[in-house]
């Protein structure tokens, strides 16, 4: 009976061992395809520690950089970011300054953003504030030429950014996001451009309709998206539309807008959640990047 239980004992430590080894190579695995590989940099925040990781060329050029910021969806977490490395290259090219911040959950919030930001709630916004800040300390920043660019959760955090930082952020784009139909505090003194990218067929974020949160009041029902298109155009005036159709996608631009500004809309009529690696014939990143670098805070947007 006893040589018995012994051997129980050691097959369960066996299963035990295997596990634990079974949970760290799969953990180093995703990690390794997944995780943030970029240089960390600790900030405090008031009196909370924070990071972020950030990106920067080679080039020995002193003059002043945009800076991008990749905001990522989930859990905002130590991840890449979809097509990081695209986006690197192309900062390498262009000598662009990428950052990738880390969110935190933070009291009852079910997301790792802030959403729905008020006057007591303002602990991203101002961990944003200090991030811009600590990078000009460290590089030659172009003031004017700051943008954002989210995914998913960060999609809609991007929203915040154009509520209440569209004095720092020259334009936006996001992919999977939305944002609440009735904001606390959305009164930006500029317009700020924005691009937004949603599949048809998104399974998390619904395109057509709108919805709650499972556990989280205080931010309120979130937009549909042909609602959050509606509300941004409305807002800034815009007096023109242009729509170009092809069969997997509808590019919708609103021009003429109040303070030279445009909401450009790509509808992808078979799209899902998943970051699409194209729109049109080419690369996302690429297309996303020349909606932003049209615009800068002292400039109109040019004509290309």
């Amino acid at each position: 009976m006893q040589r018995r239980l012994k051997l129980a004992g050691l097959v369960l430590l066996g299963i035990a061992v295997l596990t634990t080894l079974g949970y760290q190579w799969y953990l180093a695995w995703v990690t390794r395809e997944y995780g943030q590989h970029l240089p960390r940099i600790d900030i405090t925040v008031d009196t909370t520690d924070r990071e972020y990781y950030a990106f920067t060329s080679h080039s020995a050029s002193d003059a002043p950089k945009p800076l991008v910021f990749l905001l990522n969806g989930g859990d905002a977490g130590h991840w890449r970011f979809p097509q990081q490395f695209a986006w690197q290259a192309l900062a390498e090219e262009l000598d662009i300054v990428l950052v990738v911040p880390v969110g935190e959950h933070v009291q009852d919030n079910e997301g790792a953003w802030q959403l729905n930001t008020s006057a007591s709630t303002y602990q991203d916004i101002d961990y944003i504030n200090h991030i811009i800040d600590d990078v000009a300390e460290r590089h030659v920043i172009d003031p004017d030429r700051l943008y954002a660019v989210g995914y998913s959760l960060g999609s809609m955090f991007a929203y915040e950014l154009a509520c209440h930082l569209s004095h720092r952020f020259a334009a936006i784009a996001s992919f999977a996001g939305s944002m609440p139909i009735r904001p606390t505090a959305c009164d930006p003194k500029r317009h700020v451009p924005l691009m937004h990218i949603h599949g048809v067929n998104d399974p998390i974020i619904a395109y057509a309709k709108t919805w709650d949160w499972k556990h989280w009041p205080t931010v309120g029902t979130m937009r549909d998206v042909p609602g959050l298109v509606a509300f941004w155009r409305s807002r800034y005036r815009c007096r023109t539309v242009d729509i170009a159709e092809s069969p997997n996608e509808v590019h919708t631009v609103y021009a003429e807008c109040e303070q030279n500004a445009t909401v450009e809309h790509y509808q992808l009529l078979a799209g899902t959640h998943e970051w699409p690696a194209t729109l049109g014939e080419r690369p996302t990143h690429e297309v996303i990047w020349a909606f932003l670098s049209r615009y800068a805070l002292t400039q109109t947007a040019s004509s290309t």
